[in-house]
């Protein structure tokens, strides 16, 4: 069991850093998706709750340190230079390349300034992203990096 927890964490920490390194690359960050920590944890609880994870397995300290600190890096979203990224396990970050359409609606927020961005791609795929910035900021980012024309609408909430 050693052995598989090695392979497994050699995977989760190379993982981790792809993620930060695009994390680190973001230009216009999104608002923080706590729901990736706290789907860490769920999936953790329910690994000790159904006996699939021992308690006294060798490696399983830093197996569920990086599962947790791939649950923190990848609550960060927000535009890149060269890709958007995402919240996600699986696919992390999706080039501009990629995205048809954009969809910006702006939130009510008498607080703060709150627009929800909703990415389609070109295989009818969406991703979602919330920013506290003004659309012309958003739009001005978006148009900085991409190198195609991308419909880019703009709604409101009422």
């Amino acid at each position: 069991m050693a052995g598989f927890y090695l392979i497994l964490e050699a995977i989760m920490l190379g993982y981790a850093c792809y993620s930060w390194y695009w994390q680190a690359n973001i230009d216009l960050k999104g608002q923080y998706r706590f729901s990736s920590i706290i789907w860490s944890l769920i999936f953790i609880w329910l690994g000790f709750s159904w006996q699939l994870i021992e308690k006294n397995d060798q490696g399983l300290t830093v197996f569920l340190a990086s599962f947790i600190l791939i649950g923190i890096i990848d609550g960060f979203t927000g535009f890149g230079a060269k890709k958007v990224v995402v919240a996600g396990y699986f696919k992390r970050t999706i080039s501009y390349a990629d995205i048809d359409l954009i969809t910006l609606i702006r939130v009510p927020n008498p607080k703060k300034k709150q627009v929800i961005c909703i990415l389609t791609t070109n295989q009818n795929r969406q991703y979602y992203l919330r920013f506290a910035q003004s659309i012309a900021k958003i739009v001005g980012t978006i148009k900085s990096h991409v190198n195609h024309d991308i419909r880019i609408e703009i709604q409101d909430i009422i």
